[in-house]
This record gives structure tokens, sequence and C-alpha cells, in this order.
């Protein structure tokens, strides 16, 4: 029996690969309806197929892409190396579910909520075939293609991705042409909140210039700078330092989160480096009630009276911080509850496995914390909202702009991250709807010797009555 094999990376762009092969079936068509529901064992059985690679990645290319040894240690896959296994996520599920079933042509109304996870991707694809083929074996064949794809190419966007921590899978049936097909369809998370990242976004961008926060509102309210000078007479000082952006740790956002439910548990493992811990209290009426800008208005509100003990915003000597979240509801009797904001802030000694803080004790290197957004209320700062998400953004050597350096793609939250190397001058550029959008340096000043802050805006082109 002939199939046909169709790939795609993202299902609304829909580019296809096809692959034709001959293999031998039963004559049979029918066993499963179109967009036909996987129990929660089928669930997990998906799951299982997608962690033994991840968790073997080495073993399983020899045993079933008969791939060599030496052709996988190239590619930086090592008899010893490993994957983090995915979990099972219900949210992600159904949205592949979505995915599948619009692959197979069905009418389904397509979500327009915003993203809820910092990093999100979608990828699967469709198996053709004329007689029988079970929906494992379709499975199957889908990720050992996709795995095989990502080896070729030394790019581990999905199958063996470090960026995601959950998985959803779908599989629909349905035809191509005259032929039977199943489509397959893996969605993937990461486990940061968007939440978190615009937070940290809004922290940075008044780190690169503290003057900022005289500049943000919050419900059309400012901060009263009589009323901040009244509550903490040193502030001035405040205004006179220097403080370099922090960078996002999965560990210390992990420690940040344990620490909420049992600060006996809440260790930094896995961050090689010196922690503090701060939290902030804010009045709730219900969970997720308030939002980020309200978050970051109170705790940055919080930081300015009991400066300069505050540890997060206008703290020097840290680079890296995790955030949480919880909620704890009033006693009753209508009181209202808190939302508790957790931070865990870090100066890391070199630790090349974690996120965004590998390489921060290299004198040689530098971190990037990018931004691009889009200036909407045109106040030149950032706002949750405002975010360019799954752009590219390009870096040249500033005198020689024709040699690009490298490229990252914003997330979620219009974030990116990049690792340079130091004291050299940079242009960074991103192009939104025709238009070239480019940092601006500081003060004019293109040349980067520390970890920096780089901030691309992008001016909309206002409405035409």
């Amino acid at each position: 029996m002939q199939y046909g094999i169709y790939f795609a990376n993202s299902f609304s762009i829909m580019k296809i690969h096809i692959i034709h092969t001959l293999i031998s079936a039963m004559v049979f068509w029918g066993v499963y309806g179109p967009a036909a529901a996987l129990s929660a064992e089928d669930d997990q059985y998906f799951l299982d197929r997608i962690n033994e690679i991840r968790t073997a990645p080495y073993n399983y290319a020899i045993e079933h892409l008969e791939c060599t040894p030496d052709f996988l240690k190239a590619k930086g896959i090592k008899p010893d190396t490993t994957f983090a296994r995915y979990t099972l996520d219900e949210r992600l599920t159904a949205m592949a579910e979505d995915e599948s079933q619009l692959m197979a042509g069905e009418e389904i109304t397509v979500s327009e909520a915003p993203p809820y996870y910092r990093l999100t991707a979608s990828t699967g694809g469709v198996v053709s075939f004329f007689n029988f083929m079970s929906r494992e074996e379709a499975f199957i064949i889908v990720i050992n293609y996709l795995f095989k794809k990502e080896l070729d190419n030394e790019s581990f966007d999905h199958i063996l991705s470090k960026d995601y921590s959950s998985a959803g899978i779908a599989i629909s049936a349905g035809k191509v042409g005259s032929g039977n097909a199943w489509f397959v369809a893996i969605c993937l998370r990461s486990a940061e909140l968007v939440s978190e990242i615009q937070m940290l976004n809004l922290i940075n961008d008044v780190r690169s210039n503290p003057n900022n926060i005289w500049t943000y509102e919050y419900n059309g309210t400012k901060m009263n700078q009589a009323d901040v000078f009244s509550l903490n007479s040193g502030i001035c000082d405040l205004f006179a330092g220097k403080y370099e952006p922090l960078f996002f740790n999965a560990d210390l956002s992990v420690s940040a989160s344990q620490a909420e439910t049992d600060p006996e548990t809440g260790n930094c493992h896995g961050y090689e480096g010196e922690v503090v811990r701060s939290e902030v209290a804010i009045r709730s009426e219900e969970e997720w009630s308030q939002p980020v800008e309200f978050l970051f208005f109170s705790l940055l509100f919080q930081e300015l009276a009991s400066w300069p003990q505050g540890l997060v915003v206008f703290s020097n000597g840290i680079q890296d911080v995790g955030s949480s979240s919880t909620f704890q509801p009033g006693d009753g009797d209508g009181e209202i509850g808190f939302s508790i904001l957790s931070f865990v802030v870090g100066k890391s000694n070199l630790n090349a496995g974690n996120n965004e803080s590998a390489g921060s004790e290299d004198a040689t290197t530098v971190r990037i914390y990018g931004l691009l957004f889009s200036d909407i209320d045109g106040k030149g700062l950032y706002a949750p909202g405002y975010e360019l998400i799954k752009q590219t953004v390009k870096v040249y050597d500033d005198e020689m702009q024709e040699q690009e350096i490298q490229s990252a793609v914003t997330d979620n939250a219009g974030h990116f991250f990049m690792e340079l190397p130091a004291n050299q001058q940079y242009y960074f550029t991103a192009t939104i709807d025709g238009v070239p959008v480019s940092w601006e340096g500081n003060d004019g000043n293109y040349l980067i010797t520390t970890d920096q802050f780089v901030k691309l805006t992008h001016t909309p082109t206002p409405d035409v009555p």
C-alpha cells in the first residue's frame, strides 16, 4: 500500500513535505470515525512515545531511524544525552484537537484569546493511505519523521526542544484527495506564563532608565513624585544608579513557587550562586483579578518606599530572577484576599545549563535582554499587550551592517535573548509591517560592554478615518 506523509510546523501556514513509501497492510477502513477523541490512556500512550525519544534519543535513533553513532555524535547526541520528559496538559490537548480537526477540513471556532504561556508551538503531520493504518502507526511515522528532521537540521525545535515542558496530542481521521488520512497535531508550551515575562519586561524597562517610573501609569494614574519623596527622602540617589537587566531563570522560578507552599523545600536546586527572596502582597477580590500592570505598580511603590532595601526592581549586584504568584482568599464575611507575588533573585556563578543565566560570569560574553513592542500610546514605554510576538530580530556588526551575526525570535511576551561577544558595537533590527525597527543604543552609543537591555520600539501607523 502506498501512503503519503504531509508535515507542517505551522498549521496556519501549512508548509508541506511529502514522502511516499510502499508498505503492505490489510485492506480495511472505518475503525475510527473522523475527529475521534483520544481517551486518557491514548493521550498517555502517545506522550510516552515522545518521551521515549526525549529520555534516550541516542538509542532510539539507532534502533528506529538506523542512524549511525558518528552521525548522532556529530549532531550533539551522545549515549548519555537526555531531555526532560514532557507532561500532559489538558489545555494543550484541547488546542491540539482544534488543530487536527482544522487540518482535516472540519469547521471549528478558533480561539483568539491571547497566549497564556511564554512559549507555545505546534507541529505534526498528515499520513495519507488507501487501505488500513492504525492511528498508533501513523503517530509513530509522524514523530519519527519529525525527530529525523531535527537531527538533519541540527535544530531541536519540538521533539528535542528544551524550551517546552508540556504537550497535548490529538489525531483526527479524514481524507486527502481520494485517500484516507490521519491528521496528527502536537501542541507544546513552556512552564513560564506570559505574565511572568511581562512583569520582567516592565522591571527591566525601568531598570534601564529609572526616570521612566514617572511616565508609567495605571488606569490613568501616575506615580506622584511628592508622595514618593515624602515616603523616602533618600530616593534621589536611586536615579544615579546603573541597573543592568535581570534575566529569567527557571530554577529560581521553581524555587519561588516551592517557597510559597513549603519554605523548607524552597531551595534553589540547580542554581549555582547566592540568592535572596522578596515578595509583595496585593489586596485582591479573587485570583487573577489584578492585571500585571497593577501588580507591577504595587511592587514598584513598595520598593520605592523601602529603597535601598528593595531586592528586585532597583537592586544592584543581582543578575537573575524567578517569580511565582499565588492567591490567599479572605477568611470570609466579605474579607478581601491577597495576591502574593514572590521573587527569588540571584547572582549566579558560571552555570551554562540554566536558561538565560549561561555565560553571566564570562567577561568576554554579554547577555542581551531584548524587547520588541508596538508603542500604541506613544509614550515610548512597554505595557502588557503591546508586545510583538514571534518576530525575528537580527543583530549586525554596527560597522559592517551587511554581516548578520545572530538572530532570535520573540516569545509571547515580545522578549528575546542573545549572547554576544563583549566590547563590540551592535545594530539590532526587526521588520514590522514592512518597516524596519532598530535599537537606538545607549544615548546613541552602540558599544556593549556588559549585560544589556535592548528595546526595539515600533511606531504603529495611525488609523486614517
